[in-house]
């Protein structure tokens, strides 16, 4: 039996070592990339450290000439004031649908549930005829305010917050009320702290969603100085001719750096979010 567990054990540990292998290396690849020639990074030799060593030459073109450092900004701007919006509104009207009854609660969380299953597409032009009539195209409410309304926005956030904020006990929140305390006093002091980890699971996929969002900016935005990095790498391409991979390679590399920073530095508050909205 010992025999066996210990086999079952080095067994899902070399599985777990070829899943890691398989998952770093495009971003091996990619990092490696990112400091060699066209020629070396379509050579066979995948795993070779760069000829001529880590030259920096691809990232300094990169904000020199392509105007890279805007694009973070932009898509910092848009991604910080989207997921401050996205939490602070979709944990008010969670609590709300989770804790209050009103007439009509029911229909509406409903008609909001149904608005997840319209596809994004089918709004572009509207939302593009109205943007235009309010003057907001390549602006940053023309990047931010629209996608409230699509996929990872309010409308999945309130739901996901309804049933983090189900779980608050209501004697809790009872007993302050009985001590005087406000509604909006109740659902910041209170309710808000025993909810932070779902707080941060919806702040993470709603940066996950925006900061990597490319199609709605390429309709919204004109002006090169108001790209986004997706449009900013997209541009990169150019033509066929023209296609400098090393610096696409920068760029990829830079784009998915905060993404990955992000999720280490929160991954334990993340992953216990996820399995407490998940078993209880």
């Amino acid at each position: 039996m010992k025999k066996r567990t210990a086999a079952r054990k080095i067994a899902g540990t070399i599985l777990l070592i070829i899943g890691a292998v398989i998952f770093v290396f495009p971003f091996y690849f990619m990092l490696m990339g990112s400091f060699k020639s066209n020629a070396e990074i379509f050579s066979m030799k995948v795993l070779r450290l760069p000829e001529d060593g880590f030259n920096l030459q691809y990232y300094i073109a990169l904000f020199v000439e392509s105007s890279f450092g805007r694009s973070l900004l932009n898509s910092t701007i848009v991604s910080v004031t989207f997921i401050v919006l996205i939490v602070f509104l979709s944990s008010l009207s969670g609590f709300a649908f989770a804790k209050y009854k009103f007439p009509g609660r029911d229909v509406l969380f409903i008609a909001l549930l149904a608005t997840i299953m319209l596809p994004p597409q089918v709004t572009y032009i509207p939302l593009f005829i109205l943007i235009t009539r309010m003057r907001w195209v390549s602006t940053y409410q023309a990047l931010i305010v629209p996608r409230l309304l699509q996929g990872f926005g309010l409308a999945f956030s309130t739901f996901l917050m309804q049933q983090y904020m189900s779980y608050v006990p209501d004697e809790i929140l009872n007993s302050a009320r009985v001590d005087g305390c406000a509604d909006f006093r109740i659902y910041r002091q209170i309710a808000l702290p025993m909810v932070k980890s779902g707080l941060l699971v919806i702040g993470l996929i709603v940066f996950m969603d925006i900061w990597n969002d490319f199609t709605w900016p390429l309709i919204a935005v004109s002006r090169l100085d108001m790209y986004t990095v997706a449009l900013n790498i997209a541009r990169l391409f150019g033509t066929q001719r023209d296609v400098h991979w090393g610096q696409i390679m920068a760029a990829c590399f830079m784009s998915s750096l905060p993404l990955i920073v992000i999720f280490l530095v929160f991954r334990k508050t993340f992953i216990s979010g996820i399995t407490t909205g998940a078993f209880k």
